[in-house]
């Protein structure tokens, strides 16, 4: 009897006594087993698309932002395209497969997503009965086994989750447990060759700087995880304008990551231009005056004429949540316009809705 024997050791050399000669190599793979030579047969030549160039077909991707941005409308309003059967959305081709949408609502009640459904299909004008394929869930209790579920039963194009922080729950800065987490939604989604794309945010004040991927909140274990990411950020000039900004893209070439697709965004809808501008203009010149600073005082100088709630938003050309978050920034609010509402009740709260 040897040592490891004798003292019980469980940690000994195995040796497996296979003659490679007599080896049964033509045994059947495992079920999740796929050789090379099966691969190469497929003769895939590009990436397959949900949204082309942008969105891969199947995996995990990304849409974030700082607060305000128009992100859950930008996620809402593809999902309807896709399910709705819309050829375009924001000028790229869609390649949907199914016609079909999930998605997944942690902050939007039932009452408001269909306020802002109406606000979309004003502009859309698509008959209801061809928007069935839209679904929305907003209870998250068991999602994962929830969305097999469902995806099993009727596949799906596209799943959004709307929004990942809320989901998650656990320490924002551990890469591995994140990690973790959007393995088994990787997992579902290769199960069911469709897409998981999840909203996020990026870290405070990072709108002064060029659109990056470093920028999100969670760092490198979330961003590992995302095949693309895509920063969505205000224009630093114009309030109806956003940025489309590919700030990761494993499968795309640099020449969509150095350049923003500008966007037009009115009444919770965005509609596509021809603009592009590149990364570096999106920054925030050192020596540019403090433009939130001005905004804010062209507020109160608004409300001096007793302007509220949504004549004040168009007076200004802003929205009311933009209006009650410059605010929130700048405050205190002047004496004077403090004596003219002495009950405190000059920011209006309003539902989120984009």
């Amino acid at each position: 009897m040897d040592k490891n024997t004798q003292s019980g050791a469980i940690n000994a050399p195995v040796t497996l006594n296979i003659d490679p000669q007599t080896a049964d190599l033509n045994c059947e793979p495992g079920p999740h087993e796929i050789t090379a030579e099966e691969l190469l047969n497929r003769n895939v030549q590009t990436i397959p698309c949900l949204l082309e160039p942008i969105l891969q077909r199947v995996g995990l991707a990304a849409v974030a932002g700082s607060s305000d941005t128009g992100k859950s409308a930008w996620l809402r309003q593809f999902a309807f395209a896709v399910a709705s059967g819309e050829n375009h959305f924001l000028n790229f081709p869609i390649r949907a497969k199914h016609r079909s949408a999930i998605y997944v609502s942690t902050e939007d009640d039932e009452e408001s997503t269909a306020f802002l459904l109406h606000a979309l299909n004003k502009i859309r004008r698509t008959r209801h009965a061809d928007c069935a394929g839209l679904r929305f869930l907003f209870d998250t209790h068991d999602l994962l086994n929830e969305l097999d579920k469902r995806l099993t039963a009727r596949p799906a194009d596209v799943v959004v989750i709307d929004a990942f922080g809320d989901l998650y729950g656990k320490d924002q800065n551990s890469s591995n447990q994140i990690r973790a987490f959007l393995h088994e939604y990787g997992q579902l989604a290769q199960k069911h060759r469709c897409l998981f794309l999840f909203l996020h945010h990026v870290g405070k004040r990072t709108e002064d700087e060029a659109p990056s991927k470093y920028h999100l909140i969670g760092g490198q274990g979330f961003e590992d995880k995302m095949r693309l990411v895509i920063e969505l950020r205000k224009d630093l000039h114009d309030a109806t304008r956003r940025h489309l900004c590919i700030v990761k893209g494993n499968y795309l070439p640099d020449t969509l990551k150095q350049e923003s697709f500008v966007l037009d965004f009115q009444d919770f809808v965005f509609t596509a231009t021809s603009e592009r501008v590149p990364f570096e203009q999106l920054a925030r010149p050192k020596d540019e005056p403090d433009s939130g600073r001005a905004k804010y005082e062209a507020i109160q100088e608004a409300r001096k004429l007793n302007l509220k709630g949504d004549a004040l938003a168009a007076h200004l050309n802003m929205s009311k949540g933009y209006i009650s978050k410059i605010e929130k920034q700048y405050g205190p609010v002047s004496a004077e316009v403090s004596n003219q509402f002495p009950t405190g009740n000059f920011q209006e709260t309003t539902p989120k809705t984009i």
